[in-house]
């Protein structure tokens, strides 16, 4: 590999972009070993350039190309995030981070992808740092050991995962306790979601997640799954016992929370599955998501895709224990702040 050189972005880069971009796809997709084709149009350059034409337009976007004897060889592309607090999108992402997506990035199939991430990044990071920036996320395919040595190697660590499964269930009615019954909820929202909603991020707060939550992004929250549902378009599922006391809910919508290279045709998304603490490990949990996939088969709905806290210890255990297949991870990285100031300048 000849010198690389890395340099900004330009309006011209983006066909080599998208070409770098659908390779990347169709290799990750080749070595899923999944039943069902993600992102079905994003082999195609085509598809592959309208989405990082529309990233790299963004006001907050940074980009970068890196070139190997004049040929780009990869591109990196990210996004500064300064949501209000109770804006809807806090809940996920911290203030004044970056995030860099899914088709925020892809390096040529025969490079050293240590050697241009490497680069690529060092170029970003430091004009992100330097406007005060320190949290930074990128998200790369489960299974692209490339990527995820890459990312590692620069001080990245697992924040999140996707994980997707069929909504085929086998049936196991038998096993379940029949005091327990299911409740559909759609048309409407209901005063259940809204206390689980805040009981799972206040579970959420705990060690080892220590995911923040300060309710001020409650009422974004509150609007939204009311127009899912109110429209039909979302779908719940309450377990409850014999005296109608609810012990835990799943909540459904369709997949515009995914990054459009996993989306796929009949495909549904937990947006947020809660069981109260002294029904989990009793099979509540287990018996809520296969009576849920059950029905959303029936309507026609064939896979479904759930996103969890890589450091909680139940949910890193109990999806992949119910057939959900890591699909995608986020990886984070929080730059010591002290950078901005501690250079050097007392030695």
């Amino acid at each position: 590999m000849a010198t690389i050189t890395v340099r900004d972005f330009r309006a011209s880069d983006l066909q080599a972009a998208a070409e770098l971009l659908a390779a990347s796809h169709g290799r990750a997709e080749a070595s899923s070993g999944l039943a069902v084709r993600l992102g079905d149009r994003f082999f195609e350059p085509r598809a592959c350039r309208q989405i990082v034409e529309q990233l790299v337009a963004s006001p907050r976007s940074s980009a970068v190309v890196a070139e190997d004897g004049g040929v780009v060889r990869g591109f990196l592309a990210g996004e500064r995030q300064l949501f209000a607090p109770e804006d809807f999108a806090s809940i996920y992402a911290e203030p004044r981070s970056t995030n860099i997506p899914l088709h925020g990035h892809a390096v040529a199939g025969d490079s050293d992808a240590a050697a241009l991430y490497g680069v690529m990044f060092a170029s970003l990071s430091a004009t992100w740092a330097a406007r005060g920036h320190f949290i930074h996320n990128v998200a790369i395919r489960a299974g692209d050991g490339a990527a995820g040595e890459a990312w590692a190697g620069l001080g990245f660590g697992r924040k999140s995962l996707c994980g997707l499964r069929s909504t085929q269930t086998s049936d196991q009615a038998s096993c379940y306790d029949d005091d327990i019954g299911i409740e559909e909820i759609r048309g409407r929202d209901d005063k259940v979601l809204e206390s689980f909603h805040r009981k799972l991020m206040m579970f959420q707060t705990e060690a080892p997640m220590f995911w923040p939550y300060v309710g001020d992004s409650d009422a974004r929250v509150r609007n939204v799954r009311r127009d899912a549902m109110v429209s039909g378009q979302g779908i719940a599922y309450v377990a409850r016992d014999r005296d109608g006391e609810a012990l835990g809910a799943l909540l459904f919508v369709p997949s515009v929370f995914l990054s459009p290279l996993l989306v796929c045709e009949k495909m549904v998304y937990l947006w947020e599955g809660f069981v109260e603490e002294d029904h989990r490990a009793s099979g509540v949990g287990t018996r809520l998501l296969d009576f849920a996939l059950a029905a959303l088969r029936e309507r026609g709905l064939l896979w479904c895709a759930v996103h969890y806290v890589s450091g909680n210890p139940r949910g890193g255990r109990f999806w992949p224990a119910r057939g959900f297949q890591p699909v995608e991870i986020v990886l984070r990285r929080h730059v010591d702040e002290r950078v901005a100031w501690a250079r050097g300048t007392e030695s």
